[in-house]
């Protein structure tokens, strides 16, 4: 073998080697905050006329919007694939229409990342999405969203769930998604002062989250999407987890206004009890329910929820009007 030849091959493999650690370097140095500051318009960033290329399917419309918690703020595209009568979607139970949504969720969202262990889902991942990310699935095996970790404080949600797509459809759309999303990224960044972004392993564990976390999420999952909600209370009736979903569907609106703890003398290490302030706006419908409107008042309502600890998480066992 010529020197000529071991020459141009060393050079070779060092252009390469520097190509790799560049990218490596780039990517553990995106500041996502940089990028995607403020106020997020997920629709300007994301067309339909792109998530149409992307998904292969055709929307009628979209709805931009946002969600603000105590610990998070969610801001939100949906990507509607139908159009229902108002009645049907604004009745009681309210049935929203097949969508696609895409959100970013900044803030506190620790408890986030480990919120599908609440309603007994499964968590995995897919070497061919190229960031920290995780796949749910739910108990029958379809699945349910794509969650990328861009940071601490910011997370990227695609939602299809409730969607025409079924579950081989939504993997092929969210891995083309998040190559799209990569380039993407890669081209956001080109100019953008870098600083040191933490590139964790997709398997690193997050901290389960805590008792609060546990009504904040329940309160989230109320507002929009009632049968998951019902899964967090801790029954062995399906009868009784039904009656559960009917009611929290009938709640137009929902809103944590306070929560404080409460007959703290009754706290066990696997149970607490807090007081929770909440405005509700309910259903017309629901004024002809057994007991009407459910038993909630349109405006303020105070109830005492018990958690208990099952295993490593938290379930509601009760949600009552008085300590």
């Amino acid at each position: 073998m010529n020197k000529k030849f071991l020459i141009i091959a060393g050079i070779f493999f060092i252009v390469v080697l520097s190509g790799e650690l560049s990218l490596k370097s780039q990517s553990k140095t995106i500041n996502y905050d940089n990028i995607f500051p403020g106020e997020i318009n997920v629709c300007n960033l994301f067309p339909k006329e792109k998530i149409e290329e992307i998904s292969g399917k055709k929307f009628v419309s979209i709805r931009p919007g946002k969600n603000k918690t105590l610990k998070y703020t969610e801001y939100f595209c949906e990507y509607r694939q139908e159009t229902l009568p108002y009645s049907v979607e604004h009745g009681t139970p309210p049935q929203p229409p097949k969508r696609i949504v895409i959100s970013f969720v900044r803030g506190d969202i620790k408890g986030l990342r480990e919120a599908y262990r609440l309603t007994n889902d499964e968590a995995k991942q897919d070497k061919s999405i190229p960031f920290p990310h995780q796949l749910i699935f739910d108990r029958k095996g379809k699945v349910l969203r794509l969650e990328i970790f861009l940071a601490e404080n910011l997370e990227l949600i695609i939602n299809t769930w409730w969607s025409f797509l079924n579950s081989e459809e939504s993997l092929q759309f969210f891995k083309k998604f998040a190559l799209y999303f990569k380039e993407f990224v890669r081209s956001k960044s080109q100019g953008e002062n870098k600083s040191t972004y933490d590139n964790r392993s997709s398997n690193e564990t997050v901290p389960l989250p805590r008792d609060e976390d546990i009504i904040r999420i329940f309160v989230e999952l109320v507002k929009e999407d009632p049968a998951r909600a019902a899964l967090m209370i801790k029954t062995e009736s399906e009868n009784e987890r039904q009656n559960w979903a009917i009611q929290f569907a009938a709640i137009k609106s929902i809103k944590l206004l306070k929560m404080e703890r409460a007959n703290e003398n009754f706290w066990t290490d696997n149970k607490h009890i807090f007081k929770v302030t909440l405005h509700v706006l309910m259903g017309i419908r629901s004024a002809d329910a057994p007991i009407p409107y459910y038993g909630w008042a349109n405006g303020t309502n105070v109830r005492w929820i018990t958690l208990e600890k099952i295993g490593r998480v938290w379930k509601i066992t009760e949600i009552a009007t008085g300590p």
